[in-house]
């Protein structure tokens, strides 16, 4: 081979590999490409944690605006159960949320102690082989039925509502998921001492 021709064919390269240095064409879509998924999956993140921050408060909000009413007397004056206290945070909650997603524990002490108190596990932990802890986990959580203790005046009281979020953003970006199914149990408590009613 001449050399001539191999003096050229470095030139040629040189050319093209400084052509290639110089020529920005496509550079906004190969960095966009790089950044956008990652910008995107914070964005989701941020989205889902600002959602399930509001629907904790309003479920905080419902359970202490609802237990006041059987710390008063004023929910065992109607007659009501499980299935109209559940109604009562419902309503307390303004539409937000599905509640067939809620589940309620109204827990009494026979002796007036708050260390007597006992609630349901809830939900219970997949258990049981790897299929079936895998199955159960690809689920929605299995919730233990309502649980409504009818109280009186002087009573020691512990209203539990649970309320099941299922995230719209895969648990694997944001980890916000602590039960199965992608969901997020959200659970308000408080205890308190009936009135004298």
């Amino acid at each position: 081979m001449p050399i001539e021709t191999i003096i050229n064919n470095r030139r040629s390269k040189r050319r093209f590999f400084s052509l290639l240095r110089k020529n920005k064409d496509g550079a906004t879509a190969i960095e966009f490409a790089m950044l956008g998924i990652p910008f995107a999956a914070l964005l989701f993140g941020i989205v889902e944690i600002s959602v399930l921050f509001f629907m904790s408060s309003t479920v905080n909000h419902a359970v202490a605006e609802v237990a006041r009413d059987i710390r008063t007397g004023e929910f065992q004056g109607t007659g009501g159960g499980a299935d109209e206290f559940k109604a009562a945070v419902c309503a307390a909650m303004s539409t937000v949320g599905n509640c067939d997603n809620l589940r309620v524990d109204v827990a009494s002490s026979a002796n007036g102690k708050f260390s007597e108190l006992v609630l349901p596990q809830s939900p219970p932990d997949c258990t049981g082989s790897q299929a079936v802890i895998d199955a159960c986990e690809a689920a929605d959580p299995v919730m233990p039925p309502d649980t409504y203790t009818a109280t009186a005046s002087g009573d020691v009281v512990i209203v539990r509502v649970q309320y099941v979020h299922h995230l719209s953003v895969p648990n694997e970006l944001t980890r916000l998921a602590n039960a199965a199914g992608n969901t997020h149990v959200i659970t308000a408590t408080t205890a308190f001492k009936n009135e004298p009613f």
